[in-house]
């Protein structure tokens, strides 16, 4: 029964790969997503189990097959995605040792959607809007005077505009990526994961808002800085998060194994 759910699953979703693949070679989204399908492969490879999955995985992916198949003309491209991931992560999520869903696995099949472009559409300039309004408040607390109007930071007479690079759509993905890597690769059950999913999320948010902080510095004039300070700074700021997500999972499988032990 779980083949024949599985073949008849990427019988149905050829439109969905064919719409991926079409995505990432035409150049209209970033194609990071192919590294994280790989990374699903190799740690499903390197830590999975040849398991079949419970009669309850088979009975929702069964239903979201069937829903995929009623919705299909209605629905936009990344939707039916989304559904496709989810029946393809509950039919192998058993390899990973879940009863149910693996919450780290679904994320990283959701990270090899074409996620970056839609997410920089939709959410980017709300984040800007938000990191702008913070960064304003710490720049003032900092000793100078700085006003947000917008994306913009103003501080006498000095605009320096938040731009869409520094929404953090990148920064979002790239540490999601590696939270979801870590926490499949140690086998995570689904409260651990969510856990370290939402500091994650806080440590990105923030990483972002410095970054924001430190180029305000470097664009106002207020720091004289070379050309490629607005690189190193990126580069500095995604160093500190991906280290406090490391620290974090580091953290969780201390005290896990005190917890077993």
């Amino acid at each position: 029964m779980a083949w024949q759910v599985l073949i008849l699953s990427l019988a149905a979703f050829w439109p969905v790969l064919f719409w991926q693949s079409a995505r990432v070679s035409d150049g209209s989204d970033e194609p990071w997503g192919v590294l994280a399908l790989l990374t699903v492969l190799a740690i499903v490879w390197w830590r999975g189990k040849p398991q079949m999955p419970s009669r309850g995985q088979l009975a929702l992916a069964t239903l979201c097959l069937l829903i995929y198949a009623a919705v299909f003309p209605y629905l936009p491209p990344l939707v039916r995605a989304l559904i496709a991931i989810i029946t393809t992560a509950l039919l192998i999520s058993a390899w990973c040792g879940s009863r149910f869903m693996n919450f780290a696995l679904l994320g990283l099949l959701v990270l090899s959607l074409p996620l970056i472009a839609s997410l920089q559409f939709y959410l980017g300039y709300p984040l800007r809007l938000v990191t702008a309004s913070i960064a304003a408040s710490i720049i003032t607390l900092l000793g100078f005077p700085t006003e947000a109007a917008g994306i913009s930071l103003n501080w006498f007479g000095e605009t320096v505009v938040v731009d869409a690079p520094c929404a953090g759509i990148k920064m979002l993905w790239s540490g999601l990526y590696l939270n979801f890597t870590l926490a499949l690769a140690r086998g995570l059950g689904f409260v651990l994961t969510w856990v370290a999913y939402s500091l994650s999320l806080v440590f990105i948010f923030f990483g972002n808002v410095l970054r924001n902080i430190l180029l305000f510095f470097t664009e106002s004039g207020i720091v004289k800085a070379p050309e490629w300070s607005h690189w190193a700074i990126g580069l500095f700021t995604m160093t500190i998060v991906a280290g406090s997500i490391i620290a974090l999972h580091e953290y969780i499988s201390k005290r896990r194994a005190e917890y077993a032990a």
